[in-house]
Parts: structure tokens; C-alpha cells; sequence
């Protein structure tokens, strides 16, 4: 284990050319994953493709037509490096008081204000659940204790949808998709 792995990384840094993008273009970032944080909201990750993004910029997310002030951008490294700027083909995070993981959807395109990109980067689909569960509290009394606990998950896991379903011989509890 590990053998190899020093040069692997060289070869990496030295072989591999960096993202391009254009710096002047309009911003545009690509969601690739999300978090929820408790006192700052949705953290989005993303890959920056065009233009730049500043703190204190207002950003749009295009899934929702939603806007929203950036608190903070930076790098992620095992814990958050905040920047003033994340610039075109850099890798980082947008913080911007987003209440609801849910807006911050993988695959969605983020975009300034004060520098709008007229469309989105291709290939942004809704998820859609493919599997499904019912999930069912073993005493009656906890249905509101399991749907407190579903939707703390949920605020973690944007494409976990879920709604209240009855059955004859379990009772009440929910039918999930992910």
C-alpha cells in the first residue's frame, strides 16, 4: 500500500493540463454536490467554468430562478479555505444563506447578477428517484419523530423525496424515493 503513489501524484501536477475557462465570459459554476450546514444553509460545491465569482456578489441559480447573496467562496481542503474570488476552471464551494438544500440541485448552474450568463451548462437534468421504500415507525406514537428525522436527512440529500403513505398492516409512515 502506498507504493508508487508520490510519483502517481507528480505525474498528476505535471502531465494533466489545468481547466480553461474565460475569465471575461459571464460566470458560470456547475453544482456537484451539496451540504447542509446548520448556522450558514446550503453549502454548494462546485466547478467554476466561466467569469468569476466574489463574495458579496448575488448569485442565480438557474434551476429555480432564485437569487441569492454569496456569504463566502473557497477552496475545500478537508476543511473550508475561504477566498475573495473563485475564478474560471477552479474547483471550491459557494456559501449564500440558502435555506433550503433543496435549491442547490447537482447538476444545476449558478450565475451572477451583475454579470449573467444567458443559459445554463448543458446536461442538467431534475434527479429522479429510481428507488423506492417504505419506511414505518415500530411504534405508532414516533410518525412525527421519523418525519423530523427524514427531513434533517433530506436537508443533506437533495434528490430524497418523500410523502406520507398509509398501510392496512403497518400504519402510518412514508413512501421514499432516492
Amino acid at each position: 500500500a502506498g507504493i508508487g503513489i508520490v510519483e502517481l501524484l507528480e505525474a498528476i501536477v505535471n502531465d494533466i493540463p489545468a481547466p480553461v475557462g474565460d475569465l471575461d465570459a459571464p460566470a458560470r459554476a456547475l453544482i456537484f454536490d451539496s451540504a447542509f450546514d446548520t448556522y450558514r444553509g446550503a453549502v454548494a460545491y462546485v466547478r467554476v467554468f466561466d467569469g468569476t465569482f466574489h463574495k458579496n456578489d448575488w448569485m442565480r441559480l438557474f434551476a429555480h430562478d432564485r437569487e441569492y447573496q454569496i456569504d463566502e467562496v473557497g477552496y475545500l481542503k478537508l476543511k473550508y479555505f475561504p477566498q475573495e474570488t473563485l475564478t474560471a476552471g477552479e474547483v471550491g464551494y459557494i456559501i449564500g444563506n440558502i435555506r433550503n438544500v433543496r435549491d442547490t440541485q447537482v447538476g444545476d448552474t449558478i450565475t451572477t447578477r451583475e454579470k449573467p450568463a444567458s443559459s445554463p451548462l448543458p446536461g442538467f437534468r431534475k434527479a429522479k428517484p429510481m428507488v423506492f421504500a417504505g419506511l414505518y415507525p415500530t411504534d405508532s406514537e414516533n410518525f412525527e419523530d421519523l418525519r423530523t428525522a427524514i427531513e434533517k436527512l433530506q436537508m443533506n440529500d437533495s434528490a430524497l423525496v418523500f410523502e406520507p403513505e398509509t398501510s392496512n398492516a403497518l400504519g402510518f409512515g412514508f413512501r421514499c424515493g432516492f
